[in-house]
């Protein structure tokens, strides 16, 4: 007769490191909770803990993780009961910029693999944004926005140049008359029907090319795209069921709950 054994696990409790962990594929890597070296510096008056790097192409990892720490995106909203072009003349005027999609996006699908543990998000002081303030801006981002993006579809200058006839203009800055001052290029071609659209086919402008395969919203995998119409721009919103890249919105609607995620750079080059 064979009598078992009685035995104990013990739990220890983790205590924190200077490092986290995240998971890419099926290795697990190191992360700082501070960024070493950083010397991120603007002309823009912001309180740094309040503005999020943006990581424009992802992480990536060889011998270490190569990031570009040149823009950061606000974690809140600003510049709420303003039209398109009141909300981009307000933001250029503080040494600001209004998101463009691109830059809105990438972002937005890094802080949902953030909360996944498969990025990380860092704050332009260079701290890990971690726990209660990681989630309370994903809540934000997922749930509880409504804002332009810098992003305008007029027809396009050159016949047959842009995707659906249409040019996409990003405002850039202000004239000493204090005019728009905007670049122009032609739209890349993107989904041309409303759908949900899977984020992993953005275009190099920050629009979906592939209809998601999943059609229910899934945070920083799957939104409800509406494509772009001729004169329109370019909307996020997010409520507590879905979110919508909305690229027919009307640029003279102002509204309390309606306002930008700014951006800012850097006077360097990290």
């Amino acid at each position: 007769m064979v009598q078992a054994s009685t035995g104990r696990i013990i739990g220890r409790k983790v205590e924190e490191t200077e490092h986290v962990i995240i998971r890419l594929g099926n290795r697990d890597y190191f992360m700082d909770r501070h960024i070493k070296g950083l010397d991120f510096e603007t002309d823009a008056k912001i309180t740094p803990s309040r503005y999020a790097f943006i990581f424009p192409e992802g992480l990536s990892f060889d011998s270490h993780v190569r990031v570009n720490l040149y823009s950061a995106i606000s974690m809140q909203q600003h510049f709420n009961r303003s039209n398109f072009n009141q909300a981009n003349a307000k933001a250029l005027k503080q040494g600001l910029a209004v998101a463009t999609p691109s830059e809105f996006i990438t972002n937005y699908i890094n802080v949902n693999e953030a909360l996944q543990g498969r990025s990380v998000v860092y704050d332009a002081s260079g701290n890990l944004v971690y726990g209660k303030k990681l989630n309370s801006y994903a809540d934000k981002l997922n749930h509880d926005s409504w804002v332009y993006l810098n992003a305008r579809f007029p027809k396009e200058e050159e016949k047959d140049t842009g995707f659906l006839g249409l040019d996409l203009v990003t405002i850039t800055g202000l004239d000493k008359e204090g005019k728009r001052v905007v670049e122009i290029v032609p739209l890349e071609k993107c989904l041309e029907t409303n759908c949900w659209a899977d984020l992993e086919s953005l275009n190099s402008q920050g629009f979906p090319t592939k209809k998601s395969p999943i059609e229910k919203y899934e945070p920083g995998k799957s939104i409800y795209f509406w494509y772009p119409i001729e004169d329109c721009v370019a909307w996020f919103v997010a409520d507590l069921i879905r979110a919508y890249l909305n690229c027919c919105g009307d640029p003279q609607v102002s509204d309390s709950a309606l306002g930008v995620f700014p951006v800012v750079n850097s006077t360097r080059n990290n």
